[in-house]
């Protein structure tokens, strides 16, 4: 108990940093008295599984909470979080709690590293990675392509994913950092438990919206110039959630011309030359 305890404990500290990806979610936590016990419930209406952080102090009482996070399935209603006892009921006792919730499971530690992801674009078409792993503009210490395209490029699912966030009702655009809270996306999720955003999709541009099934080189937006952003790209990266970050992004492998398998190179071109 006193180890979980201090799990939990510490996971106040890592609260500001991680309520930046912490955004809106559609899961709901409550409580109930069962039998002598307060138990915590989850309803994840979400289109993938949701790890919920409970950070609690408690008073005189015991949790039944192993980890200081719960994964949560998709679409799963009165998942329990945890039993909350009285240690002695002569004496007072009290809790209280906070959640956070982040898409997919923070504890992910096997996904397919060597998946074959199809560029996000259209057959014949061809374009150049303006910044690449480790950019020195936006990208350090991230695992993120930009794809330099014409506004309105149709961009193209580099892998089959079901939809599970999308945002493309904002209009801003600038070069500083704070403008990010204007990006327009879309985010998925893979069979594998990854994550992927493509970034920056154009004002009204997606062409799915959450829950949508989408296979590879499906259409699924418009490229654009939106948010946090120097001239018209798509941004991609592909990630896990991380109780730390909020999101580690993760390398990614390419099919390019020749059906050549490899890591894409900042400043060069890639032309698509298969279907899917």
């Amino acid at each position: 108990m006193i180890v979980v305890m201090k799990k939990i404990i510490a996971l106040f500290l890592l609260l500001a940093p991680l309520m930046l990806f912490s955004q809106q979610r559609d899961v709901k936590v409550y409580r109930e008295f069962i039998e002598g016990k307060t138990v915590v419930f989850a309803d994840n209406n979400e289109f993938c599984p949701v790890s919920v952080l409970m950070r609690a102090e408690l008073v005189n009482m015991r949790s039944s909470l192993k980890a200081p996070y719960v994964l949560v399935p998709a679409r799963t209603k009165r998942f329990v979080i945890a039993e909350i006892s009285v240690v002695d009921l002569k004496k007072e006792f009290n809790f209280k709690y906070q959640n956070s919730f982040l898409l997919g499971d923070i504890n992910l530690k096997k996904y397919d590293i060597d998946f074959p992801y199809s560029l996000p674009y259209k057959q014949g078409e061809e374009y150049m990675i303006g910044q690449g792993y480790n950019g020195k503009i936006s990208h350090q210490g991230e695992f993120a392509l930009d794809f330099i395209m014409p506004i309105g490029t149709e961009i193209t699912a580099v892998r089959d994913a079901i939809v599970v966030d999308v945002q493309d009702s904002n209009t801003e655009n600038c070069m500083k950092k704070d403008c990010a809270e204007f990006n327009n996306y879309i985010v998925v999720y893979h069979e594998d438990g990854t994550l992927a955003e493509y970034t920056h999709i154009n004002t009204n541009g997606s062409f799915v919206k959450k829950g949508d099934i989408i296979k590879r080189g499906d259409k699924i937006a418009l490229s654009g110039n939106i948010g946090w952003s120097s001239g018209p790209h798509l941004h991609f990266f592909s990630f896990v959630s991380d109780i730390e970050k909020g999101r580690r992004s993760i390398r990614t492998k390419f099919r390019t011309e020749g059906n050549r398998l490899e890591f894409l190179q900042e400043k060069k071109f890639y032309k698509k030359d298969y279907e899917f």
